[in-house]
């Protein structure tokens, strides 16, 4: 593991001749308003593709006209405001994620995508499968955990039988030699 001082970092880069900005990426658990979330779909699009060459234009008014009625969507499911906010930011930023599996024509670049329902199966589906994945990764951990410890425990066994295999060859062989 890496470990260095931000600030020194920053430093050094700066007196290579490099500009430095500093951005923030909130957490999709602390959106709470629709400004937030238009500002968190920006971020996480700056943040999964920093290559991408796309203008970076916010049109404020119609993303909140855009997230709004996908928010009211999230409601009539039974979330509370709030919850359908967080929720709406975490599947904003699986839609990045996840952008290259869903092999889309064109790059995301307004949240326009997520008032598409084929679009946001896809983001799920893709969702459930990384959840699956985990739970895979979990078992397998576990797995190993358990035959270490049997390991381990056999292994102790298998020295002993074998010391003792050893010392009763070794007799053997001393009572040969007494009897040469």
């Amino acid at each position: 593991m890496l470990f260095f001082d931000e600030q020194e970092a920053i430093k050094e880069l700066q007196s290579r001749g490099y500009r430095v900005v500093k951005e923030d990426y909130p957490d999709a658990g602390s959106i709470n308003t629709l400004r937030e979330l238009v500002d968190y779909f920006y971020s996480r699009r700056r943040f999964y593709n920093p290559d991408r060459k796309f203008p970076y234009s916010i049109d404020y008014t119609e993303d909140v006209k855009t997230l709004s009625t996908f928010i009211r969507s999230r409601q009539k499911l039974g979330l509370g405001r709030k919850d359908a906010v967080r929720e709406a930011a975490i599947l904003v930023d699986a839609m990045f994620r996840f952008e290259k599996q869903m092999k889309l024509r064109e790059p995301i670049i307004s949240p326009t995508l997520l008032s598409q329902a084929w679009a946001m199966d896809k983001v799920c589906s893709f969702m459930n499968g990384e959840v699956a994945e985990a739970g895979e990764y979990d078992t397998e951990l576990y797995l190993n955990e358990v035959n270490e410890y049997y390991n381990k425990k056999n292994a102790a066994k298998d020295f002993e039988r074998a010391a003792q295999e050893r010392k009763k060859i070794l007799e053997r062989l001393n009572e040969h030699k007494e009897r040469e």
